[in-house]
This record gives C-alpha cells, structure tokens and sequence, in this order.
C-alpha cells in the first residue's frame, strides 16, 4: 500500500496519509479483498458490466489463499464469460466502504490491466449482472457517470 490514498466513504473522498491514518480509518471496519480487470480487446473496447443498474467492470472477491492476480482473472472470467485473457500490468487499487447486513466493510480493490479476444459475452446473472458488452473507449467515461466515485477516479487516473 502507498500513501497517500483515497477512501470513498459514503461517496465522499477521504485522503489518508500514512499508516496511522489508515489503521484508525480501517479499524471501525471488516476489510474485503476484491480483484479485477480493465480488459481491452484488439480494437481497443474495454469489457464492462450492468449489475444493479450501474456500469461497472467486472471484480469479486479474493478467495482464502488466492493470489490477487488469479482472483482477478477468475472473476472477469466467471462474470463475463470470457476467455483468452492475457493478465498485464497492475493498476491503482480501490477503496470503498459500504455496509453488508449492518456491517460496516471496508473494500480494497487491487486492479489490472487485461487483454482478450473480441468474443460474445455471458453475464453472470446469478451475480445480478443484466449485461456484458465491449465498450468503446471514448464511451467508457459516459458510462461511468452515474456509477461509483471510485471507478470514475480509476478510469480517469489510468486514460
């Protein structure tokens, strides 16, 4: 983890400094470990997912013992259906709180960059993700507008 940081609490930033902040930040929290993609195709689309009425990329949770690097394949496979994927560079993590049945979670998302083959999609409905598509670069920020404050810094932090 490099300092500083920014934590998306109730959508609003908060900057962490260094490791006393984070400690006193964390603490009041269950701290999740997700992993995920940021998949581009040959012509440059970028992979993105519709789960409850937001646009997102695709991400879950690391498993007990799980690598990030694997989870995040594992769950941009699992929610997209997609295969062939070539795992590249990492990028910024992610932080967001949210509470899961009056539990407050603290949720860090480790990124990675990714690259595919142009292919057909299959959300994971299960999952409540409605769609997965290929999206044009150019449109990648439209999508993202209504969506989570913390995606919306990764994008623009990495275009």
């Amino acid at each position: 983890m490099s300092y500083p940081l920014t934590i998306y609490h109730d959508s609003q930033p908060v900057a962490i400094r260094d490791e006393a902040e984070w400690v006193l930040f964390a603490r009041d929290f269950t701290l999740i470990h997700a992993a995920g993609g940021i998949v581009a195709d040959p012509k440059g689309d970028i992979l993105m997912i519709f789960r409850l009425g937001l646009w997102d990329f695709p991400k879950g949770k690391v498993e007990a013992g799980e690598e990030w690097p694997a989870a995040a394949l594992r769950e941009v496979e699992e929610e997209t259906g997609l295969h062939g994927i070539t795992l590249g560079a990492p990028l910024p993590d992610t932080y967001h709180t949210y509470s899961l049945r009056g539990t407050p979670v603290l949720k860090v998302t480790h990124w990675y960059a990714m690259t595919a083959p142009t292919q057909p999609l299959t959300p994971q409905t299960e999952e409540d993700i409605s769609q997965a598509a290929w999206v044009p670069r150019t449109e990648v920020s439209d999508r993202l507008k209504d969506s989570y404050p913390s995606l919306r810094r990764l994008w623009t932090e990495m275009s």
